[in-house]
């Protein structure tokens, strides 16, 4: 087993955004108190403060909705850039938002950010699809081809990054919590990528020997942060593997506050 360090990719991001101006000002939303998510902001602001980058963290109460976000959002001035934190609650509902949020998207949440997606504009790629695309870059992946399994469906991850593997000309299959036989299908998948969230769920019955495995979930037992593949497991396996923590989770925020100063 060998695992993609995110040093190098880390170290050009950082010179990247070291050379900017910090006059851009990031709009964080988020709803009740989900581990993952409060995990993640806590990265972003960390990083914000770090490079002196002006955000305004707004966390809403279970008891708020879609009418809420808007209202507080129409009453800003001076916001560059905005990211949703994912999931929210029950009562609040995604497709208002994506409708109405203003400011700019770095995070592709909107609906005409999802367009551009579906018609090969991936500038506003959601943070966790733009951050394993790097890695994949930073592998010198060439992706024609390859057969690639994404274990994760949503918009915010699955959905989109399969659109741009597609354009790349790999052949992607999306995993749902209905897929059958997952093992048998992982084993002849050439990179496989995961984010459902669920602790060390994938072990190496799911894997052989040559394959590239990308683990972008997250999930918090005892207060400690696992990914979805159990790496312990695959010690034996020869695979090249980026991890949750030091891997993805390590250059999502990086990522984001690149695409606050360059692309906002």
């Amino acid at each position: 087993m060998k695992i993609i360090n995110s040093k190098d990719i880390k170290n050009k991001l950082i010179k990247k955004i070291n050379t900017a101006k910090k006059n851009k000002k990031l709009l964080i939303i988020s709803q009740g108190k989900n581990p993952s998510v409060l995990s993640y902001k806590n990265a972003i602001l960390k990083r914000c403060k770090e490079y002196g980058i002006n955000y305004l963290d707004k966390n809403f109460g279970d008891d708020k909705n879609h009418f809420d976000f808007i209202d507080y959002c129409e009453n800003l001035e001076n916001i560059d850039g905005f990211i949703i934190l994912q999931p929210l609650s029950k009562n609040t509902d995604l497709d208002y938002l994506r409708k109405n949020m203003s400011f700019g998207d770095l995070d592709g949440f909107r609906y005409d950010s999802l367009g551009k997606i579906m018609d090969k504009n991936f500038e506003n790629l959601p943070q966790t699809a733009r951050s394993i695309i790097k890695f994949i870059e930073y592998m010198n992946i060439d992706l024609k081809g390859k057969d690639i399994i994404i274990a994760n469906s949503t918009n915010v991850i699955g959905k989109p990054l399969s659109m741009y593997l597609n354009y790349k000309k790999a052949t992607v299959t999306l995993f749902n919590s209905k897929t059958i036989n997952q093992k048998e299908k992982i084993k002849r998948a050439d990179i496989f990528i995961s984010a459902i969230g669920k602790a060390n769920f994938y072990n190496s019955d799911y894997f052989r020997d040559g394959q590239i495995l990308i683990d972008a979930g997250t999930s918090f037992v005892d207060g400690k942060m696992y990914g979805d593949i159990d790496y312990d497991s695959l010690e034996n396996l020869n695979i090249d593997i980026v991890t949750c923590k030091n891997g993805v989770g390590s250059i999502t925020t990086l990522s984001l506050i690149e695409s606050l100063l360059f692309d906002s």
